[in-house]
């Protein structure tokens, strides 16, 4: 037993110190330059901004959601859902939205703990967080975090292809993505793509350390390189936004200093070398933000503007590269019950208020009873909670936003640029 115990030790001690090491698990790379994103077409039209619901009343909880515009112009969006967050009955779901539709699909599960289990002849017990996306080769990607043992910050990254864009899948495949027994890579943020054929996945490290990496893979699905952009404690979720062939910006989440502010960081040459993280001035509780940058510079970002819980979902712009930031809409704001949570009969009035705003989905009933479910502490008091945010832009220049609508539901907001304009 005791030399268990002394492996166990070493191995968490060897962990530890490549986690809090700079410069180790950096591979060199060879020179790579991005592909900006194509400059959206001119604004036209009437402000819009619209909403609706993506996923069925069942499973009861869910999160973590991104989205992906398809060549034809459908949505494709995927999230986990199961009883509880960190669930064994948890599986990985997605839908996809017709053009010019306003409700969503039905929903389907693309990948559950036994067939993850099967397809990578490996032990699944939980699934989290999915990113989708289409390659510059056509294809449709998931990758999505799995756990084997222990909880998220033992996670690995698998990869979901789907040549003919979501209607079917090939098998999954694991992702080697860490030089250390291939432990604690997740994702998030959106990727960014290389002029090389290669994709840039951003990814974070939660295992004896807290920081924020590149993860690079060929067209094909294989791991080239990690590139380390940061390392400690401080950081997580970065999302970046590329400014041309050799700059980009990182905006990330903050884990746990104080006081807690999103943390800003950029590269010169192509994300092979990040500057050290700067704290910007946009609070951050710990939460995932999403941030996107427009054709003429300026950056916006969907966040939870706040020092703790998440009961605000703000849409902020920064003119001077993500430094600062300044909000401009309110999409969810319950900041007026920050530490004064609601017994159930408060609750209810608010919540049928804001069932009226949330647009095409499950039966109103079925929405009220899973969020209020989730919201209500043992069926006494109330709170609110809106996070995660994923952001992308279409290529009719328009913009889809989805988050965890109070643990209950994926939101999905459209907004054109001229409902983004009148708030500039």
């Amino acid at each position: 037993m005791n030399r268990f115990r002394w492996f166990g030790a070493g191995l968490l001690a060897a962990v530890t110190v490549w986690a809090a090491w700079p410069g180790l698990g950096d591979r060199a790379a060879l020179t790579q330059r991005f592909v900006p994103p194509v400059a959206a077409p001119a604004s036209s039209g009437a402000p819009v901004l619209s909403s609706a619901l993506i996923n069925a009343a069942s499973p009861p909880r869910v999160h973590a959601a991104s989205i992906a515009e398809l060549p034809d112009g459908s949505l494709f969006a995927t999230w986990f859902g199961g009883e509880r967050e960190g669930g064994t009955e948890v599986q990985i779901y997605a839908a996809v939205r017709a053009p010019g539709e306003k409700a969503w699909g039905a929903q389907q599960a693309i990948a559950s703990p036994a067939q993850s289990s099967a397809d990578l002849g490996t032990l699944v017990r939980k699934m989290g967080n999915p990113l989708a996306f289409v390659t510059p080769s056509g294809e449709l990607w998931v990758i999505y975090v799995s756990v084997t043992m222990g909880g998220w910050a033992t996670s690995h990254l698998n990869l979901l292809r789907s040549p003919d864009l979501g209607r079917s899948w090939l098998p999954a495949t694991r992702l080697v993505a860490s030089p250390f027994i291939n432990l604690s890579t997740l994702v998030k943020g959106n990727p960014v793509f290389f002029d090389n054929g290669e994709i840039g996945v951003p990814v974070y490290h939660e295992l004896g350390g807290k920081f924020a990496e590149l993860l690079v893979l060929s067209a094909t699905g294989e791991v080239r390189r990690k590139i380390r952009m940061d390392h400690g404690h401080r950081t997580l979720q970065p999302v970046l936004m590329v400014q041309d062939a050799t700059r980009a910006v990182a905006l990330m989440r903050d884990a746990n200093e104080n006081p807690p502010r999103a943390w800003r960081s950029q590269t010169q040459d192509g994300g092979q070398r990040w500057s050290t993280p700067e704290s910007t001035d946009l609070a951050n509780p710990n939460s995932a933000l999403a941030a996107l940058r427009l054709d003429d510079g300026r950056m916006i970002a969907v966040a939870n503007d706040v020092e703790d819980e998440r009961l605000r979902l703000s849409l902020l712009v920064s003119d001077d590269e993500g430094r600062h930031w300044r909000a401009v809409h309110r999409f969810e704001d319950k900041q007026d019950h920050h530490d004064h949570e609601l017994s159930p009969d408060a609750f209810r009035p608010l919540l049928a208020a804001d069932l009226q705003t949330l647009g095409p989905g499950p039966d109103v009933a079925a929405v009220a009873a899973n969020a209020e479910r989730n919201l209500c502490r043992n069926g006494d008091l109330c709170g609110w909670q809106y996070d995660y945010p994923y952001l992308i832009r279409a290529a009719d220049g328009g913009f889809h936003l989805v988050y965890t609508w109070n643990r209950s539901f994926i939101r999905h907001l459209y907004f054109n640029q001229a409902w983004l304009e009148e708030r500039l």
